[in-house]
C-alpha cells in the first residue's frame, strides 16, 4: 500500500507557506530595498567629495569660498560639469508655475514619516519654498537629482545640497531616497548633522522650508514622527555613519527605516 498526503493536508501546507510568505515578504523587499539605497547613498557621498576636490584643484578655493555672497542659480553649473553626463531635468528649480499662475513642484516629495510635503511661500508665491530651490535640478548617469539651496557667507560652509539619490522613483521621501549635504570651506563635503568648524549654528525650524543657509545638527533633526519638515534635515549624517538618531546599538538603515515602515 503506497503512503501520500491527502488533498486536504497539501492544501493546509499550502496554505502555512502562504501565511508565512506574506509575513516575511515584506520585510525581506524592504531589506533589499534598503540595501539598494543604501549602496547609492554612499555613491553619491564618495561622488560629491570627489568633486568639491577637483573645484579647489582647479579654482584654488573651494565651493564654499567660490560661492560665498555670490549667486548660486548662476554658478551652479560649474559644480555640476564635474558630474560625467550631467544634464538639467528641469529649468524651473523645485518647481515651475502653470498656465494660472499657480506653482506647480517639480516632483512629489514626502517627509520621512509619509506625510506629503508642500513648501511655503517664497517669492515665485504659494507652495514654492524648498529647502533647496536656488539652482535648477541635475542628473547624473547613476539616475541622482540634485539642487542647490543659498549661498554661504564667508567663511562659511554652504551651500547644502539636496540629492535624491534613486531620482524620481519611489519613496521620494527625506530620509530615504532625499538626503541634504553640505559643501564645506575646506574643500569637502559633509552630511548635514554632522558637527564641523566651519559650521556656524544657522538652524533651520521652519515646517515651510523657507531657510536660508542652514546647518541643522542634532537628533531632533532626524525625526521618524514629526511632520515638520525641517526636523527631516540632519537624517543624511545618521545614514552615513548607519547610527538611529536617539537608540543606542540600533542602526540606522533597519533598525530606524524599520520603525518608518512598521507605522
Amino acid at each position: 500500500m503506497k503512503k501520500a498526503f491527502t488533498l486536504a493536508e497539501v492544501l493546509i501546507t499550502l496554505g502555512i507557506i502562504g501565511v508565512v510568505a506574506a509575513m516575511t515578504m515584506p520585510a525581506l523587499m524592504n531589506k533589499t530595498r534598503n540595501k539598494e539605497l543604501h549602496t547609492a547613498f554612499l555613491k553619491t557621498y564618495s561622488e560629491l567629495n570627489q568633486i568639491a576636490g577637483l573645484f579647489k584643484a582647479d579654482y584654488g578655493v573651494s565651493v564654499s569660498e567660490y560661492l560665498a555672497g555670490s549667486s548660486v542659480s548662476t554658478n551652479a553649473g560649474k559644480i555640476f560639469s564635474y558630474y560625467k553626463g550631467s544634464k538639467i531635468t528641469n529649468k524651473g528649480g523645485q518647481g515651475v508655475a502653470d498656465e494660472e499662475g499657480n506653482f506647480v513642484a517639480f516632483y512629489p516629495m514626502n517627509t520621512l514619516n509619509g506625510k506629503a510635503y508642500s513648501g511655503g511661500a517664497n517669492s515665485h508665491g504659494k507652495n514654492s519654498s524648498f529647502f533647496c530651490d536656488n539652482s535648477v535640478f541635475q542628473n547624473n548617469q547613476s539616475g541622482a537629482l540634485m539642487i542647490l539651496n543659498d549661498a554661504p557667507d564667508a567663511g562659511q560652509n554652504g551651500p547644502v545640497i539636496c540629492v535624491d539619490i534613486n531620482g524620481k522613483k519611489k519613496p521620494n521621501r527625506y530620509g530615504i531616497d532625499y538626503f541634504m549635504f553640505i559643501f564645506t570651506v575646506d574643500g569637502h563635503v559633509i552630511p548635514v548633522g554632522q558637527e564641523h568648524k566651519n559650521n556656524t549654528p544657522y538652524p533651520c525650524n521652519s515646517a515651510s522650508g523657507s531657510c536660508g543657509n542652514f546647518s541643522n545638527v542634532g537628533a531632533e533633526y532626524c525625526s521618524n514622527t514629526s511632520s515638520n519638515i525641517a526636523y527631516n534635515t540632519s537624517c543624511a549624517y545618521y545614514a552615513l555613519t548607519n547610527t538611529h538618531p536617539t537608540k543606542e546599538g540600533k542602526d540606522y538603515w533597519t533598525d530606524f527605516l524599520g520603525e518608518v515602515y512598521s507605522r
